[in-house]
Formats: C-alpha cells, sequence, structure tokens
C-alpha cells in the first residue's frame, strides 16, 4: 500500500515536490512562531532569573522589569538592610535611554547596578572589562553587533558621555537591549538624587521570602516585594501576553494554508486517478483499503513537508538573529513534537475530500472507454 502511495504521488514528481515545500513552509511559519514565543519567554524574563537575588523591592503598581515604573527612596534600602534576615540589599537603577554615538542613535535599557558586589549587572563579560567606573558602560553583545558598538566608542547622553569598556552576553531583551553602568553614574544621568528603580535582597539561609514581603509592605507605604520567579513571570506577561493572540491568529492561518494546499494535491491525484481507483474496486479493493490509500498519500506529503520545514527552522535558527535583534529562536524537540501533530492533524484533515471522492468511484467506470 506504501508503495502505491508512493507510485501515486511521484508519478507527477513536480507536483509532489510543489505540495511537499507548500506544507513545509507552512511547518517553517508554525516552527519559527512557536520558537519566537520560546525566545522571547527565555530572554524577557531570563535577565530577572539570572540575577543574583531573593526578593525584588518595587513600587505598588510596577508590573515588570522592562518597563520599570519604580521609584523608591534610598531610605528604604537602608532599612531593610538592618533586618535579621537579611545578608544584603543592593539598588539598581534602570530605565529605557537615548544615546548617540556621533550622530547615530543608540537605544539603551540602562541598568544602574551596584559594581563592587557585581548583582544586577552584566551576566557574562565577553570582550572587554565588568568594572564601570565614572564615564564608562558596557553594553550587550547583540547590541554591539547590531548597532556596530566597539569597545572604546563613546556614547553620549546630554552633556554626559560615556566610553564603552566590555561587552557583555545576557541582556538581550528581545525589544531593547541593556547596557551597564555603576549605580552612582546612572543616577547621576537621570538627576534621581537619592532615588533608585529597585532594591534587591538577598536573604540569609533559611529566610522566607514572604515574611519579608509582609512585613516590608506594612512597614512602608506603596511598595510591593516580589520573589524572583514572581517578578520574572510578571515581566514575561507583561510583555508577552500583548503578542499571544497575533501567534494564534498566524498559527491558525498557517494551519489552513497547509491543509488547503495538502487536500489540493491530493484531491487532485485522486481525480487523475478515477480510473485506476475503479480498477482497483472492480479486482476486490473495498473502500477501507482505498481510504487508507488516500490517507497515506496525504501522510507522506506532510512528512516531507514536515522534514523540510523543520530543516528549514533548524538552519535559520543559526542566523536569524543577527539580521534581526528581536528574533531570538528557541526551538525545543517538545515544540518539534507539537508541530508533528499539528501536521498529522492537517494530514488526516486534508484526506477527507479526496477519500469521500474515492469511496463514490464506480467500479464500471474501469470498462469505460
Amino acid at each position: 500500500m506504501i508503495l502505491l502511495a508512493l507510485r501515486n504521488l511521484v508519478a507527477e514528481k513536480t507536483r509532489f515536490a510543489f505540495s511537499a515545500a507548500g506544507i513545509g513552509f507552512a511547518v517553517f511559519l508554525i516552527t519559527v512562531l512557536l520558537g519566537l514565543y520560546q525566545g522571547w519567554n527565555e530572554k524577557v524574563g531570563g535577565f530577572v532569573e539570572d540575577v543574583d537575588a531573593d526578593a525584588w523591592i518595587v513600587r505598588e503598581g510596577t508590573t515588570d522589569f522592562i518597563n520599570a515604573a519604580s521609584i523608591l527612596p534610598r531610605s528604604l534600602g537602608e532599612d531593610v538592610a538592618d533586618r535579621n534576615d537579611v545578608a544584603g540589599v543592593y539598588p539598581l537603577v534602570v530605565r529605557p535611554m537615548q544615546f548617540f554615538e556621533g550622530d547615530k542613535k543608540v537605544e539603551i535599557h540602562l541598568i544602574g547596578y551596584d559594581v563592587e558586589s557585581g548583582i544586577g549587572g552584566p551576566v557574562k563579560i565577553v570582550k572587554g572589562r565588568g568594572d564601570p567606573g565614572d564615564g564608562e558602560i558596557i553594553v550587550d553583545d547583540v547590541l554591539s553587533r547590531t548597532l556596530n558598538v566597539a569597545i572604546g566608542d563613546t556614547l553620549t547622553s546630554g552633556d554626559s558621555s560615556f566610553e564603552v569598556i566590555g561587552i557583555a552576553s545576557g541582556g538581550n531583551f528581545a525589544f531593547t537591549q541593556a547596557g551597564f553602568m555603576s549605580v552612582e553614574a546612572a543616577a547621576n544621568l537621570l538627576d534621581m538624587g537619592d532615588l533608585v528603580t529597585f532594591w534587591l535582597v538577598d536573604l540569609e539561609e533559611g529566610a522566607s521570602t514572604d515574611t519579608l514581603a509582609s512585613e516590608v509592605t506594612a512597614g512602608a507605604d506603596g511598595v510591593a516585594v516580589y520573589s524572583s520567579g514572581e517578578f520574572a513571570s510578571a515581566t514575561r506577561h507583561r510583555i508577552l501576553d500583548n503578542v499571544i493572540p497575533i501567534i494564534i491568529v498566524i498559527l491558525g492561518l498557517a494551519l489552513i494554508v497547509g491543509i488547503a494546499i495538502t487536500s489540493l494535491t491530493i484531491y487532485t491525484a485522486t481525480v487523475e486517478r478515477t480510473r485506476e481507483f475503479g480498477i482497483m474496486k472492480a479486482i476486490g479493493f473495498n473502500n477501507g483499503d482505498l481510504y487508507r490509500l488516500v490517507m497515506l498519500q496525504s501522510f507522506i506529503t506532510g512528512g516531507v513537508g514536515f522534514v523540510f520545514g523543520v530543516a528549514l527552522t533548524l538552519i535559520a535558527s543559526q542566523f536569524v538573529d543577527r539580521i534581526a535583534a528581536q528574533f531570538i529562536l528557541y526551538v525545543r524537540p517538545f515544540d518539534v513534537l507539537l508541530v508533528l501533530i499539528a501536521t498529522v492533524v492537517m494530514a488526516a484533515i486534508s484526506s477527507i475530500v479526496p477519500a469521500r471522492r474515492v469511496g463514490a468511484v464506480d467500479p464500471a467506470v474501469a470498462f469505460k472507454g
């Protein structure tokens, strides 16, 4: 049966190739969308999880790290540091900023951190130094590559100038990239005085984040306390919830396109072989046999398209982020399995109309001139 299905498909090699390619591009689109979602999910909240802190203190109503709509007094950090269950408290200043390198605009998600402890700073230095002082800044490697910002370059904002002394990884938030400087330099640049954006808290072993949260919020008005995992999750939801409906719509369109292409190919191949199907019925093939033949043709087309589409995605994932920083593809084996299931569903649905056509074939057609 499999050999017969293959023979029917390759009888028109060009049509079969175009059909498999159509399925392949539908699979490619589905896999890319899932990979983009996973990549964004990893990058948007990953930095928060990488910060070596147990809790984040933020202004009440702050929804995420990226927008950073939080202002806190330095005195709050001093009060929290006096607690017995706290091992350390570290300030963080976070703001989206526009710098210039000559006439070139450089959009940076500025992060001012405690350089001495390193908490809240670059995840990993890949080139240059990692200890920015006054008038110095570290930029993310994706920003460095896409905007051609190198060590030794000077970035300006207003009357302030900063020399790029290092390139770091882990600061690509998909829609923006990080630049790191000392918290004092960031506060001076933003004229924040005795204010910071967040307080990062390192707890003593065995201390509870819930206890910290309840007691800090009871003693200070207008603040909230998140565990690292909670704040990472809140950041992901705030950023990604806006794009999920778009992804779902495009996924649905990709499924429809895949089904339409496969259905058209299999239906055309079925109509062209009506006489052969009539002969098969006349010599003893029943409708069940013919249904299986049509489904096999559909599954083979879908299988070839699936392999082509996934291979194309894996190839694209190796270089697409170099074209656009937002294209972060993270293809998980589980997602590939989901796409395989989607391909099987597409193939099964695509075989319904051709199978009904085969079932209606009259064996007498085999004897007509």
